[in-house]
Order: C-alpha cells, then structure tokens, then sequence
C-alpha cells in the first residue's frame, strides 16, 4: 500500500541572484549551499530532480504510474514547482511555447505562474512590453540597454498572483519571494542581464536571436487578483488562484482547520507557505513547518489540515 502523504526533499539552484530567505525562514537548511536562489520542490526535470521518501521522484512515478492520475497523459510529473528567493534582479528573459521548445530544444515551453509571498516595499516584476514594437526596434533596445523602459514595470506586495503566458518578457526583480508553479520545462533565454558577472568573472550568455523568434512584442492584460473565491468561513478562506491548460492552483488561508479532496484526476502537490500545520489523510499523519511540502497521489481522498497557516495546492 503507498503512503498517501510524502514529505518532498527538494533539488536547489544557487544561481548568483539567490540570498538566505530560504534557509533563515522556509526551513532549507539541507541544502549545503551558501545562498540558494531556487528550491525544486516538485521536478522530474534532468537539471534538478527531487525526491521523496528517499527515492527519487522519477523513479518512484516510473513505478507507480497510477500515483499521476487520469488527467496526465504521459508516466512522468508534466509540472514543475520551486521557491525563489530574489535578492537580487533576476535576467530579462522569456520562454518559448510547447511547439518551439519542443521542436528546437527537446524541452517543454514554459507557461508559468507567479504566487508572491513576501515582496521588500520597493520590490517589482517586470511583465511584458508596454508599446508594441517591432523585432528590430527590441533588438536595439537591447544594444542600447535601455531594454528595461520598454516593459511594464508592476510593483507587487504578498498575496498577488500572476500568470506568466509563454512568449511574454518578463523578470523577478529585487526583494520578491515567490512560489512558482509551471509546465516541466528549464529552456530560458536570456535578453538582458544588467552585464552582471558570474563567480568566474565571465559575462552569462544571452539569446537574444532565440528570444526574439519567441517573444510577444505586444502589450499583455495583467491581473494580479485571483480567479476565484471558493470558500470562507470562520475556519479557513479558498481562492481559486488560477487554472490553466498546464495546471489548477489554490490557496488555503486556515484559521484551525480546511479541507480538500484529491481524486482520480490528478495528484496533488500541497506546499505550506506560512506557519506550522498538522495535515491528515485517513489514518496517515505529518506534522508541517513552514516551507515543507507533500506529495498526494491521486485518488487519495479527503485530506484536512489543521493549524494557523496558508497551503498552496497545485494539480492537473
């Protein structure tokens, strides 16, 4: 019989952006690193794999196909989830749709969303261009580095979500700390990196001539809201964060105790942003600190969690 409720041991990323939120505040002391700039917290992906009950995910999925649900077409996780702790601005960049990743790096596309955790007061993301333009007129915006005038510049504060279509310019500045759930995909071209240096002096590369043959040079709608309330008593608050073709997220603010269903459909991620929580699923128990999250094969059934506390819940 498999365990309902898998405590998930993340893969880290300690690209040169990264600071010690991670580590000071969502418990990732585990990580051996001296700044973690991205926790994986669910990924099957070849650059960072997680695990949980010591076994790799990957391998444990392969086995146990019936864990994914009804609604995954493939044996493997199609989705892809990880903390970000900017400390400083990441790279201008964009991802490119399933057609094109596909076609020219053997990856997924990368439609992504963006859930806000803590933001610093100054702390903002830029989303998309604000005029539209032309390929060539982009480029030279690039030469001339000025690239950051022509983007929507969106200030952001905790509790705002945003969904990030493939295509579209984007970056996390300074001071964000952000969940982000989104398609099983790595391929990120970069446009303009404010001509930072890595550890070893070098320029990072950019890809600029792949990022323009991907990139939406016209204006975006962005709505920071979620798309739906679902639920709100005296016990919790449930917000349909957003849904898409790739991905379903919700938020759950518990004031003792909430509760969800996770059927045959889809299995569950469920990620504890906030506070501490005891979460049970039939006879099965996990006491949660803040920054842990579970694995919940599909079919499970009734899951409850009781404490003070928000869980994000991500499936298919």
């Amino acid at each position: 019989m498999l365990k309902k409720l898998n405590r998930i041991e993340p893969a880290y990323k300690d690209y040169l952006w990264g600071g010690k939120q991670l580590e000071k505040y969502y418990n990732k002391t585990d990580s051996g690193l001296d700044i973690i700039a991205e926790s994986w917290e669910l990924s099957t992906h070849p650059d960072g794999q997680s695990r949980i009950e010591n076994e790799n995910l990957l391998e444990y999925v392969k086995k146990h196909p019936e864990v994914l649900g009804t609604a995954c077409a493939i044996s493997d996780i199609p989705i892809l989830i990880k903390y970000i702790d900017a400390r400083q601005d990441l790279s201008i960049q964009v991802h490119p749709d399933d057609e094109y990743a596909r076609r020219v790096e053997h990856d997924n596309g990368k439609t992504e969303m963006w859930y806000i955790i803590d933001a610093a007061p100054e702390a903002c993301l830029y989303l998309g261009v604000n005029q539209k333009m032309s390929k060539e007129e982009f480029r030279k915006h690039i030469e001339d580095n000025t690239v950051c005038e022509v983007l929507n510049k969106v200030h952001v504060k905790a509790g705002e979500c945003y969904l990030i279509r493939s295509g579209t310019i984007h970056a996390i500045a300074a001071g964000c700390m952000i969940i982000e759930i989104q398609e099983r995909s790595n391929v990120t071209y970069r446009v303009y990196d404010f001509d930072r240096r890595d550890k070893n002096g070098s320029l990072r590369p950019l890809h600029i001539d792949k990022a323009l043959e991907v990139a939406n040079l016209e204006p975006v709608s962005i709505d920071s809201k979620a798309d739906k309330l679902l639920h709100e008593d005296s016990s919790y608050k449930e917000e349909l964060l957003k849904k898409t073709e790739y991905f379903e997220v919700h938020d759950f603010k518990v004031k003792n105790t909430a509760g969800f269903n996770v059927d045959s459909h889809s299995f569950c991620t469920a990620m504890l942003i906030r506070g501490n929580a005891v979460i049970s699923c039939d006879s099965e128990s996990l006491q949660l600190k803040q920054g842990e999250s579970v694995f919940i094969p599909a079919g499970s059934g009734a899951v409850t969690v009781k404490g003070v506390c928000e869980l994000i819940t991500a499936e298919l």
